[in-house]
């Protein structure tokens, strides 16, 4: 089967995205579009397009002039110089620190007034202050993006976050993203040297943001290269196991790819659709400047693989996924952990679609943590959810309670994967048509719940969901 990556439309999203994360985790998580359970906690590039001055049209009375400039006595007078354009290799974030007690964006989609914020996004975690009223578009699973209050698309003056685990084949960049071999990720420079003609990179340069090494370039497509594989999308730029970062004709974008030490790089873009709007490039650029990292965390998009896969959550465990996890996940099997600080993360299961939550900071909605399985199950059966509870199961020794979920009435929170799903509305355990919920207690870690979600076409998701969850929770070991 075809992989598929999510495209995001800033238009038709907003309100899949807004279910989705109900339940899941901003932007990567629930479903209630396929599409969304690839973002729901959770687009967009530009560049600067720096044309050639004209050539000076002939002037039928230059000679004139000439020879009253010679029959003078005065003073030439020197005409004023432009004024140079800014250094594109000047570093931004140079005095920034991070703000770990800033305000945290969670919710996609959304606009906040001037002031510093945080994000947990993109796994690394990161602050930043804006003087003006802007909004979140995508937010989670290593993909943040801000932009202009009145941005109607991609594209449309926005200042993208993504991280990258592969670039497009330079080569080939407007063909499918999911046919291509792709570029390694740690070789940007690499990259932009071996692009064909129909991306155009100007203004190469090396920087730093916020003390990170960082390539900075301004790209745009030539207006000769055939489009057509993705609609709204004509190249792609970037991609990560969830999303694509592409490239539009007539738009422009400055980018900058940063090195996060050992990690998957953070690729930043401020985008415009047309020259007009070239001052978000400063505007973008005086966000930038306040950026600061914490301490730099993997991509929060991870692929996984049948066999060991090692999850950080509930103090690190390993799970044993089984041969046929393509098959469970429409061909891209991944783990989001859409905030890094949320304590959950999840597997898109299908396109139904349904998804598989592993979660470990279980709290009511009054922020107070639950501990047992009972509070649990009061919680779920407080929002109108029918549990069946089955045949208990062992865990790696330790025991386990296992309930099949039913309700009529879906979309409510009935509680929360943390604490920091009370800054939000709709983050949280959201109740689906139909699932299961396995809930653990360890004796030293504290609580853990791993939930099936079958957001639609439940006759079809539901087994298939399933099907993940037994197989997961039947190989899970705890690491030390």
């Amino acid at each position: 089967m075809t992989p598929k990556l999510r495209r995001w439309n800033w238009l038709g999203v907003v309100g899949v995205v807004l279910l989705i994360l109900a339940g899941c985790a901003s932007a990567d998580t629930n479903s209630d579009a396929a599409s969304e359970v690839v973002e729901s906690d959770v687009e967009s590039s530009t560049e600067e397009v720096s044309e050639e001055p004209a050539d000076d049209p002939e002037d039928p009375d230059e000679g004139s002039r000439e020879d009253l400039a010679d029959e003078s006595d005065e003073e030439p007078v020197e005409e004023a110089s432009p004024e140079p354009a800014g250094d594109p290799s000047a570093p931004f974030g140079v005095d920034a620190v991070f703000d770990e007690s800033a305000d945290r964006l969670l919710d996609p989609f959304t606009p906040f007034e001037p002031g510093t914020y945080r994000t947990a996004s993109l796994g690394t975690p990161m602050s930043f202050t804006a003087t003006e009223a802007l909004s979140t578009q995508p937010n989670g699973g290593g993909h943040f993006v801000v932009s202009d209050i009145s941005s109607r698309a991609p594209d449309d003056r926005g200042l993208v976050f993504f991280r990258v685990s592969a670039f497009s084949d330079p080569d080939v960049p407007n063909s499918p993203i999911e046919e291509q071999t792709g570029w390694p990720s740690d070789d940007f420079r690499g990259w932009l040297e071996n692009l064909n003609d129909g991306v155009i990179a100007s203004d190469s340069v090396d920087t730093t943001i916020n003390g990170l090494p960082a390539i900075r370039v301004d790209l745009r497509l030539d207006e000769t290269l055939e489009c057509g594989w993705l609609p709204g999308t004509c190249a792609g730029l970037a991609s990560s196991p969830d999303d694509i970062k592409g490239l539009n004709q007539g738009a422009s974008y400055r980018v900058w790819v940063v090195e996060m030490a050992d990690e998957d790089p953070l690729l930043i873009s401020a985008d415009i659709p047309r020259d007009e709007d070239a001052d978000w490039f400063d505007r973008a650029e005086a966000v930038l400047d306040t950026v600061a990292f914490g301490e730099i965390e993997p991509n929060p998009v991870t692929r996984l693989a049948p066999g060991a896969n090692v999850v950080t959550r509930l103090g690190g465990v390993t799970l044993d996924l089984p041969d046929n996890l393509d098959e469970l996940t429409n061909g891209r099997p991944r783990l989001v952990t859409p905030q890094s600080d949320r304590g959950v993360s999840f597997i898109p299961v299908t396109d139904e679609p349904a998804a598989l939550f592993i979660a470990d900071l279980a709290h009511d909605l009054e922020g107070n943590p639950l501990s047992s399985a009972d509070e649990v199950v009061e919680l779920i059966g407080a929002a109108d959810v029918e549990l069946t509870e089955l045949d208990p199961i062992s865990i790696d020794g330790i025991d386990a309670r296992v309930f099949d979920t039913t309700a009529d009435r879906f979309g409510q929170i009935a509680f929360w994967f943390s604490p920091n799903d009370g800054d939000s509305d709709f983050l949280g355990w959201d109740v689906a048509p139909a699932g299961r919920i396995w809930i653990i207690e360890h004796p030293d870690r504290g609580l853990m719940t791993i939930s099936t979600h079958a957001f639609a076409q439940v006759d079809s998701a539901l087994p298939i969901a399933n099907a993940l969850g037994d197989a997961v929770v039947a190989s899970i070991t705890f690491t030390e």
